[in-house]
C-alpha cells in the first residue's frame, strides 16, 4: 500500500512510555515506512516491507517489537542481519529502546568471542540479533534454542540472500515455531526475496514505499567515462577540491587496501578502509573513527559499506561500478540524507562497464547510452583524467583503444541536461585535460 505520510508518532498506537523513548531518541516524525509498518506490526500481522536505504526501516520493526513483548520473560524476538556491522547497529537500536523496560539484547556475529556470546545466550536475553552463519554455529554447539521465538525479523533480506545465506536461513526457520510473527524488511523485492516470503510468511501485509521526487534524497550524480589508470588521479582531484566526508566503494577487499595504500602514498592520511578479512575489532575501530571525524574518507566493499549508518556523508565515489544495479542505489543512499544535498561520482571504464551502466540506468528509468554515441575527444586535448601520483612506465598508461578515450553525454527525455564541471583540476592542469563529466540518473 502507498499513502502520503501525514501521521505523527502519537497516531501509531504506541504507549505513552514508548512515545517518551522516541522523543528521547530525537525521532521527530515517523517516516513513510514507519508510519505504515508500525501499526501492522503492533497488531501482530506478518509484514513484508520495502523501502529505500536510509528510510528508517530499522526503527520500523524495533519499536513495535519492543512494544509488543515488553514485560515478558523469555527470548521472544530474533532479528537476522546480513553483516556484522548491520547486526551491531540493529542491536544498538534495540538496546536504546529495550533497556528502559529491562529487556536484554544479545548480539551474535562472526569474529566475536564464542564463549562470551555463549554466556550472553545462557542468560536468556529477550532479544537476539545475529548473522545467520554465527547463529547456526551456536545452534550446532547447543548454545541456543529457538523454541520460544514468537517474532522473527529478516533485516536487509535482499542482502542476506545475495550473500548466500539461504541454507542457513532454512536451518534457522526450521527450529522456530510456525505459529509466529514474521517481519521482512528489504530495500528491494527481488525474486529470491519473494520466494523466501512465500515460504516463511503467512498472508503478509505489504508496505511498499516507492521513491518519489519529493522523497528522494537530493544527490548530484556524475559519471566519469575514464580508463582504469585514470581512476586514482580523478579520486585525488575530488579529495583535493571537495570538502566533507566521503565513501569510496570498490569491488573487492584487495582493492580496498590498494586504493588506501595509493592515497597514503599521495599524502592523504585521513583515510581508512574496511573489508571482511580485517579482525572484528579493527573493523569496529575504523568505523568508529570515521563516524567520530578522525578519518574523512572510508574505503569499503558493498558488504561492509552497507552496514555503516552515517547521516552526514558528503560524497560517495563508486571507484568501481557495482556488480548489481541495486547496489548502486544502496551505495549512493549513504549521502543526501536529512535534507542535505549529496554528491555521487561513478568511475566507468568504456568497453568494460557499459552493460553495468545500462543496468543501473534501466533500474532507475533512464535510457542507456549506446557505446557508439560517445563523442570523439576534441583535437588538441592531452590524455584525459589525471595520472596517479606515483608514475609507472609510460606504456602502462596508454589507452587500450581509441574508444576508451571518448566520453558519453547522457540526455534524459523530459529532464534538463546538466553538464557538471569536473572536480576542480589540480596543479599544472590545463583546461580540457580532465574528462568531461555528465549529470546522469537525475532523480
Amino acid at each position: 500500500m502507498e499513502i502520503q505520510n501525514t501521521a505523527t508518532w502519537a497516531d501509531l498506537g504506541l504507549s505513552s512510555e514508548m512515545l517518551e523513548q522516541i522523543k528521547q531518541a530525537n525521532y521527530n516524525t515517523p517516516t513513510a515506512v514507519q508510519a505504515q509498518a508500525i501499526p501492522l506490526v503492533l497488531q501482530g500481522f506478518d509484514v513484508l516491507a520495502s523501502s529505500q536505504t536510509g528510510s528508517g526501516k530499522t526503527a520500523s520493526f524495533v519499536i513495535p517489537a519492543v512494544e509488543r513483548f515488553k514485560g515478558k520473560n523469555g527470548t521472544y524476538i530474533l532479528a537476522l542481519s546480513p553483516t556484522r556491522e548491520i547486526a551491531q547497529q540493529t542491536g544498538a537500536v534495540f538496546e536504546a529502546f529495550a533497556s528502559a523496560y529491562g529487556m536484554k539484547v544479545a548480539v551474535c556475529i562472526g569474529g566475536a568471542s564464542i564463549p562470551v556470546e555463549k554466556e550472553a545466550l545462557a542468560a536468556s536475553p529477550h532479544i537476539i540479533v545475529a548473522t545467520p552463519g554465527r547463529l547456526c554455529d551456536h545452534l550446532e554447539r547447543g548454545n541456543v534454542w529457538l523454541d520460544f521465538i514468537q517474532c522473527l525479523i529478516f533485516d536487509e533480506a535482499d542482502r542476506m540472500l545475495e550473500m548466500g545465506f539461504a541454507k542457513q536461513i532454512d536451518t534457522i526457520t526450521e527450529q522456530i515455531p510456525k505459529e509466529r510473527q514474521t517481519l521482512m524488511f528489504s530495500a528491494t523485492f527481488s525474486p529470491t526475496v519473494e520466494k523466501l516470503a512465500r515460504k516463511a510468511m503467512r498472508e503478509p501485509k505489504e508496505v511498499i514505499i516507492k521513491r518519489t521526487v519529493e522523497s528522494a534524497p537530493k544527490i548530484d550524480q556524475r559519471l566519469f567515462w575514464i580508463s582504469e589508470d585514470q581512476k586514482l588521479g580523478n579520486l585525488i582531484r575530488i579529495l583535493r577540491h571537495e570538502k566533507g566526508t566521503m565513501f569510496v566503494f570498490v569491488k573487492a577487499k584487495e582493492r580496498a587496501y590498494q586504493v588506501w595504500r595509493s592515497l597514503q602514498n599521495a599524502g592523504f592520511e585521513s583515510v581508512t578502509y574496511i573489508h571482511s578479512d580485517l579482525p572484528q575489532d579493527a573493523r569496529e575501530l575504523a568505523v568508529a573513527d570515521f563516524k567520530s571525524g578522525k578519518y574523512r574518507v572510508i574505503i569499503a566493499t558493498d558488504v561492509m559499506g552497507r552496514g555503516i549508518d552515517v547521516d552526514d556523508v558528503a560524497h560517495v565515489v563508486n571507484y568501481d561500478v557495482p556488480r548489481e544495479a541495486a547496489d548502486y542505489v544502496h551505495r549512493i543512499g549513504r549521502t543526501g540524507r536529512r535534507g542535505l544535498t549529496g554528491h555521487a561520482s561513478t568511475f566507468a571504464v568504456p568497453g568494460k562497464d557499459d552493460k553495468a551502466i545500462k543496468d543501473i540506468e534501466k533500474l532507475r528509468g533512464v535510457p542507456a547510452p549506446k557505446p557508439g554515441e560517445r563523442p570523439a575527444r576534441p583535437q588538441g586535448d592531452g590524455p584525459q583524467g589525471n595520472r596517479p601520483q606515483r608514475s609507472r612506465p609510460r606504456d602502462d598508461h596508454r589507452p587500450r583503444s581509441e574508444n576508451k578515450e571518448k566520453l558519453q553525454s547522457v540526455k534524459t527525455p523530459e529532464m534538463p541536461q546538466k553538464t557538471v564541471a569536473a572536480a576542480a583540476a589540480g596543479p599544472q592542469t590545463k583546461p580540457g585535460i580532465l574528462s568531461r563529466i555528465i549529470s546522469f540518473f537525475k532523480r
